[in-house]
This record gives C-alpha cells, sequence and structure tokens, in this order.
C-alpha cells in the first residue's frame, strides 16, 4: 500500500534559489548527451522497467535531458509531472500504483492509455542542498515493492547525474577562459602586424626599380596580410562559440571562392612544396556568407597542408547536383584512425596525428568548420582508410 502524503504546494519555499542554481549548469533545453543517455539505461536495467529518464525541474516545465522511453515530447508541464514532487523530497519518491491516488485522478499521463501506473525517481541534489532534478524510472504496470539495492542504485545514479553536471560546467569554465586568452593574444598581435604592413608598404615605395626589394616588401605584405586574416577569423570564432555570429548572405561565384583560397595559400604551400589542385569548379552561384564558407574551406586546405608531407598533393574537387553542391578535399597525409572519427568535430579535440612542418594547431578549426556549415544548412563528414593513408573531407552545402 503507498503511503505517499501530497503537499499543499508543489512550489518549494526555496525555489528561486534553486532556479538560480539549475541555471548555473546550463542544461535545459539541450539536446541529449551520451553521458546522462547512459545513467537512464542504468536505472531502467536495475529496475527491468520500460522507461527512464534524467529530468530538470524547471520554472514552469520539467524537461528531459534523457528520454528512454516511449513518450515522444522531451518535456511536460510541471504541474503534470511525479517529478515536481519528488524534489520536495530528499529520499527517493515512491508510487507502486498511481491509481490509487485520487490526487493523481487528472494527471494525463497517468490515466492516459498505457500511462504511469509505478513511478521511482531520486533526487539530484546539488552540495547547497537543491534538488534541481531527478533520475526516474516508470511502468505502465502496478509493482508491490522495490529493493534496498535498487533504491541505494537510483540514488548513488542521481549523485552521478550531479557529477556530470560540474563537469560540464567545469569544461564550459575553462573554455571561456581559453577564449578569454585568445582574444587577448589575438588583439595584441594584430597592432604589430599592421606596423609590419606598413614598414613592407614603404620598402615597396622606397624600393623604386630595385626590383629584389620589391619581392621582399611584397613577400613581407602577403604573409603579414595572411596572418592578419587568420587572426580576424580566430575572433570571429570566438564570437561563434559565444553565439554572437550572424551570417551574412549573399550570392557567390563558386569560382570567386576557390581563386580567392588559392590566392591565400599559394606561398604556404610553395613554402612545403605542396601543390593545390583545384577541379571542375564553375561559375555556379551560391548563397552563402562568403567569409564564412571561406573560412571553412581554408580550415580543410590548411589541415591538408600542415597533415600532409613535403611534395604532396592536395585536392580540391566541386560537384553539384540539383539542390547542393559538394566540396570534396583530399590530401596524402597522415590520415585518421577508425578510433578518433568520433572526435574529429569536437571542439579543443586533438587526435595522435602531428604536422608535418611544425605547424601549430589551435584545436577548434573543425568544430568551426562543422558549425558553419550547419549554420548554412549543410552536412560536413570525412573518410579514411587509416593512419598513413590521407583524408578526404566533404561539405555540403544547399544552393540557396
Amino acid at each position: 500500500m503507498n503511503r505517499y502524503s501530497f503537499p499543499d504546494n508543489l512550489i518549494p519555499a526555496n525555489d528561486g534559489s534553486r532556479l538560480s542554481k539549475l541555471k548555473q549548469y546550463d542544461v535545459v533545453d539541450t539536446l541529449s548527451e551520451p553521458e546522462f543517455d547512459t545513467i537512464s539505461s542504468i536505472a531502467a536495467e536495475i529496475f527491468q522497467a520500460p522507461g527512464a529518464f534524467v529530468n530538470f525541474v524547471d520554472a514552469e516545465k520539467v524537461f528531459f535531458k534523457s528520454n528512454l522511453s516511449m513518450f515522444p515530447t522531451n518535456q511536460v508541464h510541471r504541474n503534470d509531472s511525479l517529478c515536481s514532487l519528488t524534489i520536495l523530497e530528499d529520499d527517493i519518491t515512491v508510487f507502486y500504483d498511481t491509481h490509487e491516488f485520487t490526487e493523481l485522478s487528472q494527471n494525463p499521463y497517468v490515466h492516459s492509455e498505457g500511462g504511469i501506473r509505478f513511478y521511482a525517481g531520486a533526487p539530484i541534489k546539488t552540495p547547497e542542498g537543491h534538488n534541481i532534478g531527478t533520475v526516474c524510472v516508470i511502468d505502465d504496470q502496478p509493482r508491490n515493492a522495490i529493493t534496498e539495492i535498487q533504491a541505494s542504485l537510483l540514488k548513488k545514479l542521481a549523485s552521478l547525474a550531479l557529477e556530470k553536471l560540474e563537469s560540464r560546467r567545469m569544461k564550459r569554465q575553462m573554455s571561456q577562459i581559453v577564449d578569454d586568452h585568445l582574444h587577448q593574444v589575438t588583439h595584441d598581435l594584430l597592432n604589430p602586424l599592421t606596423s609590419i604592413m606598413i614598414s613592407a608598404q614603404l620598402i615597396q615605395k622606397k624600393a623604386g626599380d630595385n626590383e629584389m626589394l620589391q619581392k621582399v616588401g611584397n613577400s613581407i605584405l602577403e604573409r603579414a596580410d595572411f596572418m592578419q586574416k587568420s587572426i580576424s577569423n580566430l575572433l570571429s570564432d570566438a564570437s561563434l562559440n559565444e553565439g554572437e555570429e550572424q551570417l551574412a548572405k549573399e550570392s557567390v561565384k563558386i569560382k570567386d571562392l576557390t581563386d580567392h583560397l588559392y590566392r591565400d595559400f599559394k606561398m604556404i604551400l610553395e613554402h612545403k612544396q605542396q601543390v593545390l589542385h583545384i577541379n571542375g569548379v564553375t561559375d555556379t552561384l551560391l548563397h552563402i556568407d562568403r567569409k564564412r564558407i571561406h573560412n571553412v574551406l581554408a580550415n580543410l586546405v590548411s589541415n591538408a597542408s600542415k597533415y600532409s608531407p613535403l611534395g604532396s598533393v592536395i585536392h580540391l574537387r566541386y560537384s553539384e547536383s540539383e539542390k547542393t553542391v559538394l566540396f570534396e578535399i583530399c590530401d596524402e597525409g597522415a590520415g585518421i584512425a577508425p578510433e578518433e572519427f568520433d572526435k574529429l568535430f569536437r571542439k579543443f579535440s586533438r587526435l595522435s596525428s602531428r604536422p608535418t612542418g611544425n605547424e601549430r594547431s589551435h584545436g577548434f578549426g573543425l568544430y568551426t568548420v562543422k558549425v558553419l556549415t550547419e549554420m548554412h544548412g549543410g552536412r560536413v563528414w570525412a573518410e579514411s582508410e587509416g593512419i598513413g593513408k590521407g583524408t578526404l573531407f566533404f561539405v555540403e552545402l544547399p544552393k540557396y
């Protein structure tokens, strides 16, 4: 027999501070993550239950961070959720048969077809004592009891969910520190680069007919200009990561994109005795943010050069269908190990391969490629036969 005593109010006295703490974790309305799905799956296995969740109780809704059930939604109204009752208690909350409670007779998730008959939930408690969510299991059949081991493990899973939240929060803080440092360093570099470019222009001006000095001045100017653009791109990428970047779309010829790319990388490739072959390019128009898609392709060509040996060939191919265009960047470089594919487009991820000319890698170029491509409604992926066998990157974009 259930002996749960229903409270007069679903809103705890500390709800304001509780919600403030929940907001610090920035978890509500985020995508599913494997770590939280693992917690749900373990809970479901422990209870042999058809449904399990990791939920967070917001001001007016309960958000399902992990939903391993037949429920087609990722949130319910706070008043309709049994988890709203669970966060009012420090111990687990169990309903062996929800139909025994008149207080739940109007609950749409209890008395619907296939609704919740059995429920067990453990609160996710912060170090400050705020219950911000639950790890819970459900069944459409009533039960008579749960074991002490099941109850204990459910509470431990709730503690594990909090550890995952704390880990996410620390990673975001570290990323912010890195981004702040990046802003500082890049801004500090821009001023001397401007001076270098002015000096190079003065060399060209005073060189007159001296062909060698003209060439030196031009070389310095081109390198400084490329570095300035790279630094500006880093600043833009940091703004993108903070959610500040907006696309400025325009009609751009693909040939203009590839010509610009070739000019930017001419000296870099010559330094490593590498060749960039551009195939299949036409005057086809794309409706894109020119700077951002140039950044996408430049990142991929830069990586191809960094991780390829001296004297190698890099291919940039282009093809199109009725609705999309496809860029392929193929290199003869280090390749990718099968177990590292899932790390490719993660922020600050580092692979086992190392640049072949002592170049530096900041760890978020491919992350930026993925974000910018997806902002355009496109997709990016890679293929490789393994270490030492080169890599092929694909960028697919809609034409309009």
